[in-house]
């Protein structure tokens, strides 16, 4: 009922035109037709790959409604019996779900011509014909997550799923592996992006971990954390942000230590990081058993150091290394993680 009383009122102010059971919208009434994409018409015809049919006033001019064929649904209207076409659905869905102007809308590259260029421009011809018109005031194209040249997809199955993922790597890992390109940008999915990540986690996570004794002052977000993220959502900018308030942190001294710590935390948080112990960032996936071992084998390494039992101590590392330990020595103690967590 929303699609047919949207095309109703697209026939009704000479935005669309019925021809032979159809109803198309007319492309050439649009008078910013096009804008979206910034595709000449020309192009936009050859891109659409639009049916050539008599009865249409213009190439590019597509259909609202259009007869069903043997099989297919069929629904009665004012236009006769048939089916919506591919690009009033979402429209019609937007305008009695939402209201218009939407705020942001969202979709795959693919989708920018024809698919968004049609919906948008029957979207705002609905309400009139002027220029000040407004469908959405913002739209976000993402690049394609793709494994080696193909496009990540259902259909050509080569998913990868997050219950699976998350067996082999750390969930925050996955965010930062989705984040850590341009979302309007194609994304490569593999498993060195998915160990840089960690790697990268393991910078922000160590910085707080060297901090440990720091009670974090109660600030927010970094104000150029923040204008990365307000510039079309630039989340590699904003990670490399990142990336300066730790070794902020990690160079401050007295009261700046507890702000720099706060920025941190306040800026990570607000993309969906840092929120585990640092701690159990490092020694992920151990179990008590194991984890009680190494912690007993890092105290006999420390006491044999102290008495200057060189041997023993190399001994100890040498375990250590083959359960796949890393013990990081500092003034304040020795601590330990696991060298590979995937």
């Amino acid at each position: 009922d929303a699609i047919i009383a949207l095309i109703g009122r697209l026939v009704g102010n000479g935005s669309a035109y019925a021809a032979e059971g159809h109803v198309l919208f007319d492309t050439q009434a649009c008078e910013d037709y096009g804008v979206l994409s910034g595709h000449p018409m020309d192009e936009m015809i050859a891109g659409a790959r639009v049916e050539v049919a008599p009865y249409k006033r213009h190439p590019a001019d597509f259909v609202l409604w259009k007869p069903s064929k043997p099989g297919e649904p069929v629904w009665q209207s004012p236009f006769g019996p048939g089916r919506p076409g591919w690009h009033i659905e979402c429209t019609a869905m937007i305008e009695q779900s939402l209201g218009l102007p939407i705020d942001i809308h969202g979709g795959g590259i693919d989708l920018l011509f024809p698919h968004h260029e049609n919906e948008r421009a029957q979207g705002a011809c609905a309400h009139g014909h002027g220029r000040d018109r407004t469908y959405a005031r913002y739209w976000m194209h993402n690049g394609f997550l793709t494994f080696g040249e193909e496009k990540m997809a259902k259909s050509l199955g080569n998913v990868a799923l997050v219950k699976d993922l998350v067996k082999v790597a750390p969930g925050e890992a996955l965010r930062w592996a989705l984040l850590v390109g341009h979302y309007r940008a194609p994304l490569e999915w593999t498993g060195e992006l998915i160990a840089q990540s960690v790697k990268a986690l393991d910078r922000l996570y160590g910085a707080l971990r060297r901090a440990a004794g720091v009670e974090a002052a109660d600030t927010g977000p970094d104000p150029a954390f923040l204008a990365a993220l307000e510039d079309d959502l630039n989340t590699p900018a904003a990670m490399a942000e990142l990336f300066g308030l730790a070794t902020a942190l990690e160079t401050a001294t007295g009261p700046g230590r507890a702000e720099a710590k706060g920025r941190l935390l306040a800026s990570a948080r607000l993309m969906g990081f840092l929120f585990g112990d640092p701690e159990a960032w490092f020694q992920g996936g151990v179990d008590e058993a194991l984890k009680a071992r190494i912690d007993d084998l890092v105290a006999r390494r420390s006491q044999a150091r102290a008495a200057k039992d060189w041997a023993a101590a190399d001994k100890i590392r040498d375990e250590l290394a083959a359960l796949n330990v890393e013990v990081m020595d500092s003034a304040s103690g020795a601590t330990w993680r696991l060298k590979e967590r995937t």
